[in-house]
């Protein structure tokens, strides 16, 4: 919870006379996150290295032969053949591998909307190794591979190539929609690596993302190129899962409505330019490459950038508060305005602004970036674009409690409450 001036005054006088210089000082910045909530990997092990079912014709009947051979809860491989077809796909059975071939035909599917479908209650579920081949949708929705729902344990979308999504309003390659209402219940355990996703046309969609109640993932070594709107990101705040009402009647997004405790790490995203989206009336907007917005707990290490409107951005354009992100040895080169955006864009925040609707099914563009943005690490990156329109590394309002070791980032207001006088950004150059 953010703290009004008065209150923070209080709460830090009373700290000094309880703690010492370096647990104050830990107040500052973010925890790094701990390994344990990395997404576990065991669970892969069980399934054989020789597929149990091969789909020469149609993948669904495939899976369904699967009860036939192992048994309704056994472990199952299924081989895509050569004249694999069947999609869409909609997968609610546990414990099954769909694996492609090299150099297969790419699927495809005449319809929109969605290419592979991963339900509620679905658990040890692997894609591994397909090429997914999209159309252009007009202005209609079309997703290559969706995990939406509640209860949904252990995913993995490993080395798949997606490519070609192509929507005027929203396209994703790759999405995770949490939307249940309890933590027990959140999408968990989720891998998306080693894919190659491009060309992807996704209007105002990602072309990775994970969104609401999701928490344990990863999203690791991908390569994401020619595409014209963000690459990866961590949404919070969307309504995704459902929203609450606080005890003076307002509504705001629920506590659980964040993607949370995930890595980031060794992406390499090219070309990503919203000046052919529109979704953004065909100009160039201020897109970051890889976007955490209204997400927390999240470390984005080693992750490269090239030729983008933003290369990485740390905002909240919810009325939540994007917390707890450490970002270090990532690097951007190329970007158009700047290699790092931090901050909620609107000049007031949503506690500030009592008036401002909240209700996630009901906001519009004008109620958007009132967010805040709180206990950032960011230190030893490599952020080398020059000529940018703005300064590589730019503040929006209300950042606080931010470590920003970087070339030509200065402390500002570094009391950290962000309630200084025509300044509410709040960040150390030091540890």
């Amino acid at each position: 919870m953010k703290r009004t001036k008065r209150g923070y005054y209080l709460a830090v006088t009373a700290a000094a006379l309880l703690l010492t210089t370096a647990q104050v000082s830990a107040a500052w910045g973010a925890t790094p996150l701990a390994e344990k909530f990395r997404p576990v990997r065991g669970w892969m092990a069980n399934f054989s290295s020789t597929a149990d079912v091969v789909a020469n014709g149609s993948i669904s009947d495939a899976i369904d032969a699967c009860d036939d051979i192992v048994g309704n809860k056994g472990y199952c491989v299924v081989e895509l053949g050569e004249g694999a077809t069947g999609l869409p796909l909609e997968i609610y059975r546990s414990n099954t591998k769909l694996v492609g071939r090299a150099g297969m035909t790419p699927l495809e599917s005449a319809k929109n909307d969605t290419f592979i479908y991963i339900g509620d209650n679905t658990k040890r579920v692997v894609i591994e190794g397909l090429d997914i081949a999209g159309h252009s949708a007009g202005n209609r929705e079309i997703y290559g591979i969706i995990i939406e729902g509640e209860n949904i344990k252990n995913i993995a979308i490993l080395n798949n190539q997606i490519h070609d999504f192509d929507s005027n309003r929203n396209a994703h390659g790759i999405a995770v929609y949490g939307t249940a209402s309890t933590n027990r219940r959140a999408i968990a355990n989720v891998i998306i690596e080693g894919n190659t996703v491009h060309d992807m046309r996704t209007g105002s969609s990602e072309s990775i993302v994970v969104n609401g109640n999701v928490k344990k993932w990863e999203i690791k070594s991908n390569d994401i190129y020619d595409i014209n709107n963000i690459a990866i990101d961590a949404i919070g705040g969307e309504g995704t899962s459902p929203a609450q009402e606080n005890s003076s009647g307002r509504t705001l997004p629920g506590k659980l409505d964040a993607a949370r405790y995930g890595f980031i790490e060794d992406n390499f995203v090219e070309n990503m330019h919203t000046v052919d989206n529109p979704a953004y009336g065909s100009r160039e907007s201020w897109a970051a490459a890889i976007y955490i917005d209204g997400g927390h707990h999240i470390q984005l290490k080693d992750n490269v950038v090239m030729n983008s409107a933003w290369g990485y951005e740390v905002g909240a354009e919810n009325c939540l508060v994007s917390r707890q992100v450490t970002m270090i040895g990532n690097s951007a080169e190329e970007s158009l305005y700047g290699d790092l955006l931090l901050g909620g864009y609107a000049h007031k925040g949503f506690r500030a602004d009592k008036i401002i609707d909240c209700d996630p099914e009901n906001t519009v563009d004008a109620n958007e970036g009132h967010g805040y943005v709180k206990y950032l690490t960011i230190k030893e990156n490599l952020f080398t674009s020059t000529e940018t329109e703005l300064d590589n590394v730019t503040l929006q309002y209300r950042t606080t409690s931010a470590i920003i070791i970087e070339p030509g980032v200065e402390a500002v207001n570094d009391q950290g409450n962000g309630s200084a006088k025509n300044d509410e950004n709040a960040v150390r150059i030091s540890e």
